[in-house]
């Protein structure tokens, strides 16, 4: 048990370290593309030009994401929909752009974290997730910045919680957050804060989402990074996910 939170560790300090580093490269892609914006020469998804049916689809999508707000102000609905429909009508450009190559490294990803494909490689997964798949999605963090801003000008911090919720109910924070504390139910309050943290960060993340799969995927990023967490913390994570999946059934 010692040797296995020894090595938990170690990968954990990995994480932490590598992380730093990604969060200066993500930091640059972000700042450029924002000044980039700024300046009135943004990136081609911007301003995109969307097929009929993919018009179609982010209104209808923003017209039932505003109305399970219910909020009562049909001015404020119109604004709030046509700001989720410029929003996604991005997404999909942006996933035209990006799209093949995202695609390849989340193969990679899968492929280095996957056992039938040779010796698990977490390091490797890791390796792939900070130098290609990080870097990637940094492209779109100000238009998901530039999302929220406007919402709030719209909705409550609670309406944007509910609305982001809705938009990730499958895997969810809360489903998700919960399966953790009934794995280790004696996590202290700042281990708990941490596994939570990321979970949220997941869900913000997930606007760059353009199907579930993609939704899926950011959120399991988060969530090795919370098994790693788990382990570093000293409960054994792999020995708590397999008693509590045996509790389920």
């Amino acid at each position: 048990m010692a040797g296995q939170i020894k090595k938990a560790a170690v990968s954990c300090i990995v994480v932490l370290a590598v992380s730093a580093l990604y969060a200066e490269s993500a930091m640059e892609i972000a700042a450029r593309t924002q000044a980039e914006i700024d300046s009135g020469s943004g990136p081609v998804w911007m301003s995109p030009q969307l097929p009929e049916d993919i018009q179609n689809r982010v209104q209808k999508k923003s017209q039932q994401l505003t109305q399970y707000l219910k909020l009562g102000n049909e001015s404020k609905e119109i604004r709030v929909a046509a700001l989720l429909a410029e929003h996604y009508g991005r997404v999909w450009a942006w996933h035209q752009q990006t799209g093949e190559k995202l695609e390849a490294a989340w193969s990679d990803w899968e492929d280095a974290r996957n056992p039938q494909h040779g010796q698990k490689d977490e390091l490797k997964a890791l390796t792939i997730m900070v130098e290609q798949i990080d870097p990637i999605y940094a492209q779109f963090v100000p238009q998901i910045h530039g999302l929220l801003k406007a919402l709030r000008q719209e909705l409550s911090e609670e309406q944007i919680i509910v609305l982001l919720d809705l938009i990730t109910r499958s895997p969810g924070v809360e489903r998700t957050y919960n399966a953790y504390v009934e794995m280790v139910p004696e996590m202290k309050d700042q281990e708990k804060r941490i596994i939570r943290e990321r979970l949220e960060q997941a869900r913000v993340d997930s606007l760059a989402a353009w199907t579930e799969k993609h939704i899926v995927r950011i959120f399991k990023k988060y969530k090795i990074r919370n098994e790693f967490s788990i382990d570093y913390f000293g409960y054994g994570y792999r020995q708590r996910y397999e008693a509590w999946v045996n509790r389920k059934k």
